[in-house]
């Protein structure tokens, strides 16, 4: 394989947009990291860079001097202990990230080459959109009496679908849930960044949303996109933490709003962060989605 040379590699920009989405759904792939908005909104606060070359698109963290698995041709094992030998001698980690459990169970030899760690705190957990919809079942039972109340306790709450206009209200909420919810273990700047440019670009991106408003006033909102041919990637939902029922009330209108388009609904990781951990955990996910990290062995 030919010499991977991080020189080569370009930011992503929207202007890329019509060669890399393609490239993306063609694939068909589950991990959020792999979806043209990620990239796009969180570009900047990690340093993405992408390179297609040879049947290939790479893609590179420079924040976390970190290498996804590459898309497109299969990548030998030598080959990718080629591409890390690469990154090794350009004075990078050579470390691989986003790989998949079954490349590793079919390689290994890799052993010899690289750590193998299990990396359950970037896991991406995915549920059947009509599930959370229905809300049936014992472990569901709880989301739907909270939905109830909180209808009962707002009738003035109405869901309709989120607007490139809705920006500062949205920053505005988001400020409020920073102050009043974990912002700190979140990065709350750095969303914040990722979510003005989202918006900012919401049509050119193909982003869709649903919002809740009570007597005119944002309440709740959810940013979404096709990830791909039947699975969206919820990549912000927030809402004002100090009324009760809102939290589980978007998450419904969010899978509403999916269903008829949708089979599966990608809600990222949990970060590690037990509170959003039990969270994510308590809707019952159908799977969660888990990858390998490889750490270069001296």
């Amino acid at each position: 394989m030919p010499e991977l040379k991080l020189a080569e590699f370009a930011p992503v920009t929207l202007a890329d947009k019509a060669i890399i989405q393609p490239l993306l759904l063609a694939e068909d792939v589950c991990f959020c990291e792999y979806n043209f908005a990620n990239l796009f909104i969180w570009g900047g606060i990690y340093g993405t860079r992408w390179l297609q070359r040879e049947g290939r698109f790479w893609l590179y963290n420079s924040h976390d001097d970190l290498m996804l698995m590459p898309l497109g041709r299969p990548l030998a094992m030598a080959e990718l202990v080629a591409a890390s030998d690469s990154l090794r001698r350009q004075g990078r980690s050579g470390n691989f990230v986003l790989v998949d459990p079954d490349f590793v169970a079919a390689h290994p030899g890799l052993q010899e080459h690289f750590s193998i760690v299990s990396d359950p705190d970037n896991g991406d957990y995915i549920y059947p959109v009509q599930k959370l919809v229905d809300l049936q079942g014992n472990k569901l039972h709880k989301k739907r009496n909270q939905i109830n109340q909180f209808q009962a306790l707002f009738p003035d709450q109405a869901a309709g679908p989120l607007r490139a206009e809705d920006l500062e209200p949205c920053l505005e909420l988001s400020n409020k849930w920073c102050r009043l919810r974990t912002c700190d273990e979140l990065d709350f700047t750095h969303e914040t960044s990722a979510l003005r440019l989202a918006l900012l670009h919401y049509g050119e991106l193909e982003l869709q949303g649903v919002k809740i408003t009570l007597a005119g006033r944002l309440a709740a909102f959810s940013i979404y996109s096709r990830l791909n041919s039947n699975m969206a990637d919820v990549h912000f939902e927030k809402f004002d933490p100090e009324i009760k029922g809102i939290g589980q009330a978007i998450n419904w209108e969010t899978a509403k709003a999916l269903a008829g388009s949708y089979k599966y609904v990608n809600r990222e990781q949990d970060l590690g962060i037990e509170g959003l951990r039990q969270a994510k955990r308590s809707y019952d996910p159908e799977y969660v989605l888990n990858a390998y990290f490889l750490e270069r062995r001296a």
